[in-house]
């Protein structure tokens, strides 16, 4: 039994976002009343609860996010002067309040469990998205809202799309050693507990808070084919490592996908300070192989609409980044607590456009006994941009910003959060808008922005 439970732990540890643990929490929960149990949709008459003692569960989650522009950013009223043009096309936040919703839906299969075989572990994720967010209409290079990325179809961004994002196996072979391959999710990778991840729906919003852009060039933002092993030496270190493709393959046959290979690496180590727990987290990707980068086709960087020339950086150069998070509580810990975060990453800048980065603030779970079940975070990130040539065309430089956040949990089901954001843009001498074939258009710089949302997450 001890064997069984301590590889479910790393199952979920490894293979599924922080946030999702009630996914596969025995169901336990899923028959109380409706304000304490964890899913909207209880027990289904009981058959949930048969499900999970078989070692099946099924989940629906639905997040809905309203951002609107305070002030600064780019001037919508100069925007919308080009009417039918690529430019207006591609910038849905001429508006300065935009909506989308996003869907996510979850099979988890556990064989031992379901009686088959033990050890392993099957993961099916399809995910939807629904609306427009502000898109480079706030001025940032980072997205204003992370949540809106997924699922990342190549050619659909900020456009309505519905997508097979994860198709993985998992089987443990021993209590310290596992294999994992298939359509592998890459967006619960570089997590921490206070940021939350790009998977997160109760921590930041902008996505230089939730992940190191570093990793860009090597590493797709959502989905790829990709195989890797799974350690946990120890009781407190699990890590991982393994090669993926290169490309993004959500919406797509990810067989015709494959320009490029990147090994990846990334180890967890938790600890205690002072009998405080914390956690520090460190990766490492090493890209080969590709020989294009299309800078304008990552929806992690906002460049789409500057790069309306199809404009791809040609190269053979390898290329690799380091990253790298930690959180320590210094009052109480993960069931009421708060302390400080901090998240960094290097690359090599060549072709990545990201040469460094750097998030760190302070988040907390619960409000005292008032509010237990609500997290809180404040913070700011700041991120270099490379010498790559077409970069410097561009007239990007650094980027820096501010944002905090309340996230209240009204039930186990039901979370709001309510966000805030200030921008000093890397875009502020981006002014020429390429369109193609068609001369460029030169438009002001975005000014500084503040962004105001609500999100709302609802667990079925």
């Amino acid at each position: 039994m001890h064997t069984i439970i301590k590889i479910a732990l790393l199952s979920a540890l490894v293979l599924s976002d922080a946030a999702q643990c009630d996914e596969t929490d025995g169901g336990k929960t899923f028959s109380e009343n409706l304000f304490s149990r964890t899913k909207l949709t209880g027990d289904w008459g009981g058959i949930r609860n048969d499900m999970d003692d078989h070692g099946v569960t099924l989940d629906l989650d639905a997040t809905h996010a309203t951002q609107h522009i305070a002030s600064g950013g780019y001037d919508g009223s100069l925007l919308s002067q080009f009417p039918g043009n690529r430019i207006s096309q591609s910038l849905p936040g001429i508006s300065e309040t935009e909506s989308d919703a996003m869907f996510n839906l979850l099979l988890n299969v556990d064989t031992g469990k379901a009686g088959l075989w033990p050890g392993g572990f099957l993961t099916v994720r399809g995910e939807g998205r629904v609306g427009d967010s502000l898109g480079i209409r706030s001025g940032g290079l980072m997205p204003t809202n992370g949540d809106a990325l997924s699922p990342a179809v190549p050619g659909h961004s900020n456009q309505d799309v519905l997508a097979l994002t994860e198709l993985t196996y998992a089987q443990f072979l021993s209590e310290q050693f596992g294999v994992a391959f298939g359509l592998i999710n890459m967006a619960d990778g570089d997590r921490n507990e206070f940021a939350g991840s790009l998977r997160s729906r109760s921590h930041f919003m902008n996505v230089g808070m939730r992940l190191s852009p570093v990793i860009g060039a090597a590493v797709p933002l959502l989905t790829t084919l990709g195989a890797t092993a799974i350690f946990m030496p120890t009781d407190n270190i699990t890590g991982k490592a393994g090669f993926i493709n290169a490309e993004e393959t959500a919406g797509y046959n990810p067989f015709e996908r494959d320009n490029g290979t990147t090994f990846l690496t990334e180890w967890q180590v938790s600890h205690a300070f002072a009998g405080l727990p914390g956690k520090q987290t460190a990766g490492f990707v090493y890209g080969f192989d590709r020989n294009k980068l299309d800078f304008g086709t990552d929806p992690r960087l906002q460049l789409a609409t500057l790069l309306r020339t199809g404009e791809a950086v040609r190269t053979n150069a390898d290329t690799w980044a380091l990253y790298y998070n930690a959180h320590q509580y210094i009052q109480g810990d993960s069931s009421g607590g708060w302390g400080p975060f901090i998240r960094a990453g290097v690359s090599d800048g060549h072709p990545n456009p990201i040469k460094w980065n750097v998030a760190f603030g302070l988040g907390g779970v619960g409000v005292g006994s008032w509010r237990p079940d609500d997290n809180w975070g404040l913070g700011a990130y700041a991120l270099g941009a490379s010498n790559e040539p077409l970069i410097n065309r561009l007239g990007i430089h650094d980027e820096t910003g501010f944002e905090a956040f309340y996230n209240a949990a009204f039930t186990p089901w039901l979370h709001v959060t309510a966000d805030v954001q200030y921008i000093d843009s890397a875009l502020t001498g981006a002014n020429r808008l390429a369109e193609g074939s068609l001369p460029a258009v030169n438009l002001p710089g975005p000014k500084e922005a503040w962004v105001v949302g609500v999100r709302t997450n609802l667990n079925f």
